[in-house]
């Protein structure tokens, strides 16, 4: 068995959500500033978070001190948390004063006066983490705020790696200074790249979400962050193009096109509309000696219903996954070992329903409901089943002949992100 450690492919402890590409012509990079860089403090760090993260698991559930507090009719305290839209409410279209201009459709006029209104519901997001016994500053992105009482929106790759998260907001609209604040991280969710902060404030600048499905190719946009350090730095541009698919994770939502200058740092921070909405979490853009001006932002709209999931949850709701891991066994080394192609179980989830079934470590999955796996396609299947569903495996038992295969039922769980 020990062989099989040379096959040159890893998968994550939650049955492989995600499909890297490893290579293209234009890279596509996220928006994030690191501070340690390149393969020395950073490459060591991310060696170390990767591997202590297969062996603790966080309470997410238990992961944030907000929500209202009240009782059920056994007098059982219970946690009920708000919903995005009312987190929202009370929150009305930027406006800085009446000597402000605007257009006929009722957009700004002048930019300068757009920033005014918008810019302080941006934050500057400081990553920190615990490296040899020492706190060390490893990256810095943006945030967006979303409720008075300090909500936050970012990207799950700006705080994936942290252990401590400091927020920097800014209060210059009343004249305020800017103030740090301790963030408690609520959710994330790797697949949308979607997170979500809290700090306990009160009164914040909060931005709107806007409508991102009444945008239109050439309409004016502008993107506000944090690049390279440059705190509250504007860009502006249009909108280049609508409902990109440019991540290759199951559930990955749309992108908006700009070419608004998007760099290192933005990440997390807001596309703003011309009425000072936010119409996208800014995320990603694309790198090449072939390419300029391509940058993306995720769509405020889907993004809506993930964040009302982490606030709630601390994870996406409705995903199904089998519980183990696995090893694929490609073609080449399916000749190689004489053992058969499919997907190799490396290790079961106790707590979870594939350990009631009759699937064992080192049985190789072959289909799933019919359904090949022996290219890779097990999240690709699990992405259109739900928690609760139960499929049908094909396995070949170690040991048997590779045409003496046997059906095995599986329940499928959900994925709460922490299993």
């Amino acid at each position: 068995m020990n062989d099989y450690n040379e096959i040159e492919i890893t998968q994550s402890k939650k049955a492989t959500r995600k499909n890297h590409t490893t290579a293209k012509v234009m890279a596509l990079i996220a928006a994030v500033a690191v501070v340690g860089g390149g393969s020395g403090f950073a490459g060591t760090y991310l060696t170390a978070k990767q591997f202590n993260s297969s062996v603790v698991q966080q309470d997410k559930e238990n992961s944030g001190s907000s929500g209202s507090h009240s009782s059920d009719d056994a007098g059982n305290s219970t946690v009920t948390t708000p919903t995005l839209d009312e987190l929202q409410s009370g929150i009305t279209a930027p406006t800085s004063n009446a000597a402000i201009e605007y257009n006929s459709d009722g957009t700004y006029k002048y930019t300068r006066d757009l920033v005014s209104a918008v810019s302080d519901s941006i934050v500057y997001i400081s990553v920190y983490v615990n490296y040899n016994g020492r706190e060390t500053l490893y990256g810095a992105g943006s945030g967006i705020i979303i409720s008075k009482d300090g909500y936050i929106v970012t990207n799950n790759h700006v705080v994936e790696y942290g252990d401590r998260f400091v927020v920097k907001v800014n209060d210059t609209k009343n004249g305020g200074e800017s103030k740090n604040y301790d963030a408690v991280l609520i959710g994330t969710d790797s697949d949308t790249d979607l997170a979500v902060l809290k700090i306990e404030a009160d009164n914040l600048n909060a931005a709107v979400l806007g409508d991102s499905d009444a945008l239109h190719i050439g309409d004016d946009c502008y993107a506000i962050g944090n690049p390279f350090g440059l705190e509250t730095s504007v860009s502006k541009g249009i909108i280049s193009g609508l409902n990109r698919q440019i991540s290759t994770t199951d559930h990955a939502l749309t992108s908006i096109q700009t070419d608004a200058a998007i760099n290192s740092g933005n990440s997390g921070g807001a596309l703003f509309n011309g009425y000072g909405e936010v119409i996208g979490v800014v995320n990603e853009k694309y790198v090449s000696s072939y390419a300029e001006s391509l940058g993306f932002a995720i769509t405020i709209n889907d993004a809506k219903s993930v964040i009302d999931d982490l606030i709630a949850k601390g994870y996406v709701s409705g995903r199904a996954i089998l519980g183990i891991t696995y090893t694929l066994i490609t073609e080449s080394y399916a000749q190689r070992y004489g053992i058969p192609r499919g997907a190799l179980v490396r290790s079961i989830n106790d707590s979870l329903e594939v350990a009631k079934s009759d699937l064992r470590v080192g049985d190789t999955i072959t289909e799933i409901d019919g359904e090949s796996v022996v290219s890779g396609d097990v999240s690709k299947i699990l992405a259109k089943k739900n928690p609760g569903d139960t499929v049908t495996l094909t396995v070949i038992r170690e040991g048997s002949s590779r045409n003496n295969s046997v059906k095995i039922d599986v329940v499928l769980s959900e994925d709460t992100g922490s299993t």
